[in-house]
């Protein structure tokens, strides 16, 4: 029978309810955990919608750029020179937060689980890359979808990487192409100066991000490789997020689903409440 447990750390349940979740993660063989920006709050990079999030954050110190958090990541920012300018501040920023960021408990404890073949798989909403830290391969092409070893699925993308929007080349996100982002610019490509392309031709770096309204280059991918997870999920781990993007709530959804009816559990771990609609 599927159980939901509620885990509150001002509950006079707590010792049961925390023997409880860690009973079901103790016999758990294919864990699925999924997380948001929540998981990183402690290594000094906020989230984006609390009180004390980046998106307050940036409107105290940039008065009239963002109108809403939303705002942040969305797509319609490449859209002109001056939300171009406003998109490559932000992401300078953000950028300079992860350099100085380490990882958490809770991806200690992630890699735990993984190091002790209890978890299946996790899939990140962050771009903090994080996870690479501790130990983990996030270097997937998505060339292989069956059998996939890999355990680390960016469902948005990563800072810690640059692409050239013209000739695909990837780099690294340096501390020098952040000062440039921070001045509301982006680098010019490597990869196009050294082949001599005219000034006209040459790429500028972007951040290899996804944005809301963005389609992900590798969603076809992802959505095949979770719908083989769903056959083996035998509990589902949610920490750090408050359900508030459509495509991750249907994502969850499609776990919850999967773990229905087998002995298992669902645990959402998170501070604030989360979205209750859909």
């Amino acid at each position: 029978m599927e159980k939901i447990v509620k885990l509150s750390l001002k509950s006079e349940n707590d010792c049961f309810l925390i023997r409880e979740v860690n009973r079901h993660i103790a016999k758990a063989k294919n864990c699925i955990i999924i997380t948001g920006a929540g998981i990183s709050c402690s290594a000094g990079i906020p989230d984006f919608i609390s009180s004390d999030g980046l998106y307050n954050m940036i409107k105290s110190q940039y008065p009239g750029v963002f109108r809403s958090g939303k705002d942040l990541f969305d797509v319609q920012l490449l859209r002109t020179h001056d939300t171009i300018k406003r998109f490559n501040l932000f992401m300078g920023i953000l950028k300079e937060l992860i350099v100085n960021a380490k990882p958490t408990a809770t991806h200690s404890f992630i890699k735990k689980l993984a190091d002790m073949k209890k978890l299946k798989r996790v899939y990140i909403q962050n771009i903090d890359n994080l996870e690479e830290l501790v130990g983990f391969d996030v270097n997937w092409q998505f060339e292989r979808v069956k059998n996939c070893k890999v355990q680390v699925v960016q469902l948005h993308g990563t800072l810690s990487k640059l692409r050239c929007n013209a000739c695909t080349n990837i780099c690294l996100f340096t501390p020098q192409y952040c000062e440039i982002f921070k001045e509301g610019g982006a680098p010019n490509c490597p990869e196009c100066v050294e082949r001599g392309r005219r000034p006209h031709f040459i790429g500028q770096l972007k951040p290899t991000v996804i944005l809301y309204g963005d389609t992900h280059p590798k969603g076809l991918e992802i959505s095949q490789i979770a719908k083989r997870d769903q056959d083996k999920a035998d509990c589902l781990l949610i920490m750090g997020t408050s359900l508030r993007i459509p495509g991750v709530k249907d994502l969850i959804k499609g776990f919850a689903r999967a773990v229905h009816g087998h002995d298992s559990c669902i645990i959402l771990v998170n501070v604030t409440d989360v979205a209750n609609k859909g």
